[in-house]
């Protein structure tokens, strides 16, 4: 049956399913900065030549300096998802999903939880939640093609700009038809200090508090403010920069 995990617990459930992969390994986190000693563990199961591990995080998050880390580890297939939220970690028999990132802070200062899952014990859930944590590798784009998507979107851009030079901006929080849409508005606020600035959903703090979050790099910190209607104490986070009441206005707006 399903098992319930803490903190300590959790990590230690990973390093089982590390340990433990026979033919598959798949790593789905946000956030990725991984401890040494578990960055030498994954090096060595995959040296062993039978494992293939897929791992799945944010692009626009990933810091040169871990991409270089995961570089050393052979028979890694690295995708990217810009809206991914979830964390599930996987070989062919368990499962863990759970509330921590695979980053360092998350498994050293974090209060997290986690469920346990096995393919013999825990059956149709076992079966649904890998197809959901399958879906979401396919939808994840290979290193390969969003490297090549961004040099063709340079090259677009360029082009752009030396045939019809820069384009307008929408007037502030105005949407295609001309109705108010917070899904193209183009003012918002920095969730920390409440600042004007871009709206941006990727990038939702002036540069100041950006630095200021890079010290920790912690994804679940809590802010002090929306990041489009700027209103405070709404403990938003960088991977939840909207307010519940923003939130909904979003999904509405797509749905339209």
């Amino acid at each position: 049956m399903a098992e319930f995990l803490n903190t300590e617990q959790t990590y230690a459930a990973l390093v089982g399913l590390i340990n433990k992969a026979d033919k598959k390994l798949v790593l789905i986190s946000p956030y990725i900065k991984i401890p040494e000693r578990l960055l030498e563990r994954l090096k060595d199961v995959c040296q062993q030549g039978t494992v293939e591990m897929t791992l799945v995080c944010r692009k626009e998050d990933l810091k040169p300096e871990t991409k270089g880390a995961l570089a050393q580890i052979p028979r890694l297939r690295l995708r990217f998802l810009s809206n991914l939220h979830a964390k599930c970690f996987y070989n062919d028999s368990a499962m863990v999903i759970t509330s921590l990132n695979l980053h360092e802070h998350s498994q050293q200062n974090n209060r997290e939880m986690g469920v346990y899952l096995t393919r013999q014990e825990d059956g149709d859930t076992f079966l649904d939640a890998l197809r959901e944590a399958e879906l979401i590798v396919r939808l994840a784009e290979s290193e390969e093609a969003t490297t090549g998507k961004t040099e063709i979107s340079r090259q677009e851009s360029d082009k752009r700009d030396d045939s019809v030079g820069t384009r307008p901006p929408r007037s502030k929080r105005e949407g295609p038809r001309g109705e108010k849409s917070i899904g193209y508005a183009q003012s918002g606020h920095c969730i920390r200090c409440g600042k004007d600035i871009t709206y941006n959903m990727e990038a939702p703090y002036c540069t100041s508090c950006y630095k200021t979050w890079k010290r920790y790099e912690n994804p679940d910190h809590e802010e002090e403010h929306c990041h489009w209607c700027g209103k405070p104490n709404e403990s938003t986070t960088i991977e939840r920069p909207l307010c519940y009441s923003c939130y909904r206005k979003l999904r509405r707006n797509r749905s339209l």
